[in-house]
């Protein structure tokens, strides 16, 4: 058996799946036809259901039903790592095959293209299992690129932010550290977890959004603000003080939220950024409006960065976009 797969779907969640709207008449018609049955049109699907449910069901049938009911996958935010100038870029595609053979180990696929730039891309095809989904909902493929290129500072890794290209991640670095010569791989992140002045958290946002070169800003709709506790800082003068009430996260959205009274109010009261989102239009000429948002994965200590264009508003004319 797959090693993907732990276990074959039950009678009774096969006979549910069935029952759902998403599989269509056809779909059923050509289940039965698997079996060599014909089924008429008129045949109610609560009966078609709970006989196909009767039959042995394998490994393809499975994946048939999933690959309608599963969700669909979406676009995932983007993060980065830079490792440092001194790797050398034959190191770097040892590493980028050491991971390409372990995946392909793994019955996920996997090509590792080198650029003429110097720079290499790893497109893997892998799945995503989620046990507290229903059954035909608990595996989604997915696809993730993983681009190394070189950098001012380095070379820039980067990568979708979820915990499955994470660790394909991890595993590219530990195969690099086994092609240095220093005995630990130096890297450096996005991350302000030495920096406890919720002030200067705040203040790498506001820079964030007005300083993206050849665009200026346009307005702020959503701020996301964040309060720890007095035991989840990092001041260990930091005395608690039981009230009884502590509010520890915020959201504002609307128009001008980064100049309104009330986020004014929140930073007043010990709130910092955490995640914003922020659009953004061209400089030099009259151009379609773009939307980002960043974020900090981990409030509290502000690191796990990722950042995501949330889309675009299509400029029509006369000072006017497209609503959606």
């Amino acid at each position: 058996m797959n090693i993907k797969y732990l276990y074959s779907v039950t009678d009774k969640a096969l006979f549910d799946a069935l029952n759902q709207s998403k599989i269509t008449d056809k779909e059923m018609m050509n289940l039965f036809l698997t079996r060599g049955v014909l089924v008429s049109n008129k045949t109610k699907r609560v009966d078609l259901s709970k006989t196909f449910s009767k039959y042995n069901h394998d490994y393809y049938d499975h994946q048939l039903i999933a690959s309608t009911l599963g969700a669909p996958s979406r676009k995932e935010r983007t993060t980065s790592t830079v490792i440092p100038k001194t790797v050398k870029i034959a190191a770097i595609e040892e590493a980028a095959k050491a991971l390409k053979e372990k995946i392909i180990s793994e019955d996920d696929l996997c090509h590792l293209i080198r650029n003429s730039d110097g720079s290499f891309s790893i497109d893997i095809t892998y799945q995503s299992i989620d046990y507290s989904k229903s059954d035909f909902k608990q595996v989604v493929q997915k696809t993730a690129l993983i681009e190394i290129e070189p950098d001012d500072d380095g070379y820039l890794i980067r990568r979708p932010f979820n915990e499955s290209v994470k660790k394909y991640e991890q595993e590219f670095l530990s195969n690099l550290e086994k092609h240095i010569d220093d005995d630990k791989l130096d890297i450096d992140k996005v991350s302000l977890e030495n920096i406890v002045d919720k002030d200067l958290r705040t203040e790498f946002f506001k820079r964030l959004i007005t300083k993206m070169s050849g665009y200026k800003l346009k307005d702020v709709s959503d701020a996301y603000v964040y309060h720890p506790k007095p035991s989840e800082t990092f001041d260990d003068e930091y005395v608690e003080i039981e009230s009884g009430v502590h509010i520890t996260k915020a959201s504002l959205k609307g128009e001008g939220v980064l100049s309104s009274d009330e986020l004014d109010s929140l930073y007043k009261q010990g709130f910092y950024i955490w995640r914003i989102r922020w659009s953004v239009i061209n400089v030099e000429f009259t151009s379609d409006i773009f939307e980002f948002e960043a974020q900090f994965g981990d409030p509290i200590a502000c690191k796990e960065f990722s950042h995501i264009c949330k889309g675009v508003k299509r400029y029509k004319e006369n000072g006017e976009y497209n609503k959606t």
